[in-house]
């Protein structure tokens, strides 16, 4: 019977997680590459650390976070994408505009018709209003 080695479990002071944490945040370094730069065996350990002491992971991909919670920077547009945004949303405008008048136009046409039907042939067409 093989026994396994226990390995002493590491405490770090809440002073080095910070440090640790804001290097992460500051640097861009990769958690692994501090990992083993501090000589830290938890795998999750910076993860978890963030997660205890309510710092947000800025690197994390932010498609899974509630829009309250992404960063500001990360939603920032570049003018290029805000202009050609703009720019898309001023010929969709124009389009629902042009339409918008069509159906108006249309609109107008159908009631002079109606009136001009009612007028030859003598029939009421609109519905009355205490009919149920």
């Amino acid at each position: 019977m093989t026994a396994k080695k226990k390995r002493a479990s590491q405490h770090y002071s809440e002073e080095f997680k910070r440090s640790v944490i804001e290097e992460y945040l500051s640097t861009g370094s990769s958690k692994m590459s501090l990992l083993r730069k501090y000589d830290i065996r938890m795998k999750s350990g910076i993860q978890r650390w963030m997660k205890q002491l309510g710092y947000l992971d800025i690197h994390q991909k932010t498609r899974d976070l509630p829009p309250s919670i992404i960063p500001p920077l990360a939603l920032k547009k570049t003018d290029k994408q805000e202009s050609a945004t703009n720019q898309a949303l001023e010929q969709r405008i124009k389009e629902l505009e042009r339409l918008l008048e069509d159906e108006q136009l249309r609109s107008e046409a159908y009631g002079r018709m109606i009136a001009i039907a009612e007028q030859e042939y003598k029939i009421p067409i609109r519905k009355k209003s205490n009919t149920k």
